[in-house]
């Protein structure tokens, strides 16, 4: 029998991302896990309004949303438990600017370069609306069709309630073939 547990952001665990942009001439990064598809060439990246980043992606409207695997992590949860408000974040990740402008990490093994179409704010976040123009992928973690391998690319995901993060799993099955 199910318990109704109370009104809980319940949807997770979610893909661990780290967001990249330009903000007062230097690049930051930030570890984001509110992160969401709103189409086929749209997502959103819900980041609290007090972050160091969001000024740095109002200013140029470009950013990067990085996957993250699990030899990435110590990485990750640095540049998400310090700000770039106090610290100098730039150098923590090999990167290069991307074709459209926004700082793309060299290790992750997916990257969309992205721009600002929107932003939908509330009382405490802002929600980027952003267009993907360009999906940078590690060519070890690509399929035979040159399409991302999700198995290969490993992202790490993260459980808000524990602020665990957890490892991604095999396939299971393929869609639409469980008749």
């Amino acid at each position: 029998m199910q318990k109704n547990v109370g009104s809980l952001l319940a949807l997770y665990p979610t893909p661990v991302t780290i967001v990249g942009a330009k903000t007062k001439e230097r690049v930051n990064w930030l570890l984001a896990a509110h992160v969401g598809i709103i189409g086929h060439d749209r997502i959103l990246i819900s980041l609290a309004k007090n972050h160091y980043t969001n000024q740095g992606i109002k200013d140029t409207g470009k950013v990067s949303v990085a996957l993250v695997n699990e030899k990435m992590i110590p990485k990750a949860d640095y540049v998400g438990s310090v700000s770039g408000a106090k610290e100098d974040k730039s150098e923590v990740f090999v990167w290069h600017e991307g074709e459209n402008g926004a700082p793309v990490i060299d290790e992750s093994p997916l990257v969309l370069e992205c721009e600002v179409t929107d932003n939908y704010e509330t009382d405490t976040f802002d929600n980027f609306i952003l267009k993907i123009n360009a999906t940078y992928v590690e060519e070890s973690k690509l399929n035979e069709h040159g399409k991302p391998d999700y198995e290969k690319i490993a992202p790490v995901l993260f459980e808000f309630p524990t602020y665990s993060y957890l490892s991604c799993g095999k396939v299971i099955g393929k869609c639409l073939s469980f008749k």
